[in-house]
């Protein structure tokens, strides 16, 4: 198997008032669920510290969370997209969620180029 590390980005938008509640699902329960398999091998969130980003004379509104899925091939990727802990996952987030509470905003795959690391 080809060892080239992807990324799966996921940008969500929640709203305030479900903030906590999210959170707590998020953190506790949706990313456990899907780290099962031993597909993922990391999982990073970030909430956005400006929420509209100023690059030149663009100005871009960004969604309030952002999760990175980490994975060390294409060949893991496509297995956990296609794995039952990611169909669980899904539907624990309908059950959950329907469809309030949160919007993703975009997802995306990106393959490795380079990497840097500083000593």
């Amino acid at each position: 198997m080809k060892k080239e590390t992807v990324i799966w980005t996921v940008g969500i938008q929640c709203r305030a008032e479900d903030e906590v509640k999210f959170n707590s699902w998020y953190d506790d329960i949706h990313v456990p669920m899907l780290l099962q398999g031993n597909c993922v091998n990391k999982v990073t969130r970030f909430k956005i510290a400006d929420h509209d980003y100023h690059v030149g004379t663009t100005t871009q509104t960004c969604p309030n969370y952002l999760t990175i899925y980490e994975f060390e091939s294409q060949e893991k990727f496509d297995e956990w997209m296609n794995s039952p802990a990611r169909a669980e996952a899904g539907d624990d987030k309908v059950k959950t969620w329907g469809d309030n509470g949160y919007e993703l905003k975009w997802a995306s795959l990106y393959q490795l180029t380079n990497a840097w690391n500083v000593q």
